[in-house]
């Protein structure tokens, strides 16, 4: 017998075998080897995952967003809703919501490979070469409130409002520990952040193409930590080739041992009651990320330690952290890691003077928007990456000052509506 008719033979009496076994253990086996596939599958960073549509803004809900939602966004600020009242740009069309799945990597965890979510939210009506814009969200408590959920997040949907109803593809990363994430937050750890969001782009460009959708200039904006993390971003993609139309910040601390070292050392009355939860969710991520055991604990008052962990890990949230502990950052920090920070002794001291995001000269031309009163980052800070690199010889870059009166969240709006159409000027030069 050839080994041909062997297979043959063996191949008919396990045929003849299956049709005796009872139907529950041919759909166990059938089952198995499906399992046996799927586990075959391997990803690289950057490789889109899965795709899903999560809803449609349709013009009425954009012009919602920008009118009633946007008058209670800014409930209690200095720069209330009338002085923004009718500059959003016009709802052209309505936006369709995806949420991608992707797999990215764990730089600081020896390229641990891992999956993060991200948002793409894309005009109904398509048309050749669209403008697409990343946006980089700000500092969030919640897990779910991220750009792949817009519904829970307020700035997400001010993006799509004004770049979605306009024609512009807006994307966005959740970032490593949020969204559908498994991992710890991510907070303002540098590496794993710029590896989500260069990973958010290819994944992107991988369903763009699947819906053989073309795209033309490339923006990327970012507030609050997302201002500091569009600027890493940016740099990345410089460093890989990729060209950027253009980029905006709005408060962002570029300079990551400036913003906390300030916070501790010169601590302003208006600084935000949020700081302390900032800070110990900065605090638990750089222990777990950059391998620091014990780090918060070595920081943070005793009597607040677990509830700090708790908040980080996503079991209690901010109202609760906020009523149990305190406001200031010097009632809830050791007295001798505050001397160390000022000092530049501590072990966090480095860190922080290495995640910098403003130390290069961009190619890409740059604003950067800051406010008077706001209460998060500090004008300074917040226009410190133009400043810096214009005495570097940058040419094309530009601080803008939102208001007298403006504090975090309108300097926000304030650079949405003036950075829309100085990004239109570069649509077509692609």
């Amino acid at each position: 017998m050839t080994m041909h008719q062997h297979n043959s033979v063996m191949a008919k009496q396990l045929q003849k075998g299956m049709r005796l076994l009872p139907f529950s253990l041919i759909l166990f086996f059938s089952m198995m080897a499906v399992t046996a596939f799927a586990q075959r599958i391997t990803y690289k960073h950057g490789d889109l995952i899965r795709s899903e549509k999560i809803g449609t803004y349709d013009q009425d809900k954009l012009t919602r967003i920008v009118n009633t939602e946007l008058e209670q966004f800014l409930n209690g600020s200095p720069m209330p809703f009338d002085q923004f009242k009718g500059k959003f740009a016009v709802p052209q069309n309505a936006v369709n919501l995806y949420k991608l799945t992707y797999q990215t990597l764990i730089p600081e965890k020896g390229d641990k490979p891992t999956i993060a979510t991200s948002l793409v939210a894309i005009p109904d009506r398509l048309k050749e070469n669209m403008p697409i814009v990343s946006y980089q969200h700000g500092t969030v408590f919640g897990k779910e409130e991220v750009p792949s959920n817009p519904d829970h997040s307020m700035e997400t949907k001010l993006m799509i409002a004004q770049f979605g109803g306009q024609g512009y593809i807006v994307i966005g990363a959740d970032y490593i520990g949020l969204g559908d994430s498994k991992e710890p937050n991510s907070y303002f750890a540098q590496k794993s952040t710029e590896q989500a969001c260069m990973d958010m782009y290819a994944a992107t460009r991988q369903f763009l193409r699947n819906l053989k959708i073309t795209t033309g200039a490339f923006f990327t904006m970012g507030w609050s930590q997302g201002g500091y993390n569009n600027m890493i971003f940016l740099r990345k993609l410089e460093q890989a080739g990729i060209a950027v139309a253009a980029s905006a910040t709005a408060s962002a601390p570029v300079d990551l041992s400036f913003f906390i070292t300030r916070g501790i050392a010169n601590p302003r009355p208006n600084d935000a009651v949020y700081t302390p939860a900032s800070f110990a969710n900065m605090l638990f991520s750089f222990e777990h990320y950059y391998g620091k055991p014990g780090l918060a604990a070595d920081a943070i008052r005793p009597e607040y330690v677990s509830l700090s962990r708790s908040f980080y890990e996503h079991r209690i949230g901010f109202m609760d952290f906020l009523q149990k502990t305190t406001g200031r950052a010097t009632e809830f920090l050791k007295p001798a890691f505050m001397e160390q920070i000022k000092a530049g002794t501590h072990q966090l001291s480095k860190i922080l003077y290495n995640s910098e995001g403003y130390r290069w000269v961009s190619v890409t031309p740059l604003r950067a928007y800051y406010g008077m009163k706001d209460e998060a980052v500090p004008d300074y800070l917040a226009r410190l990456a133009v400043e810096y690199q214009a005495l570097l010889g940058k040419k094309n870059g530009q601080a803008i000052n939102a208001g007298d009166n403006a504090d975090h969240r309108a300097t926000y709006i304030y650079a949405l509506i003036d950075c829309k159409p100085w990004f239109d000027g570069f649509c077509g030069k692609q």
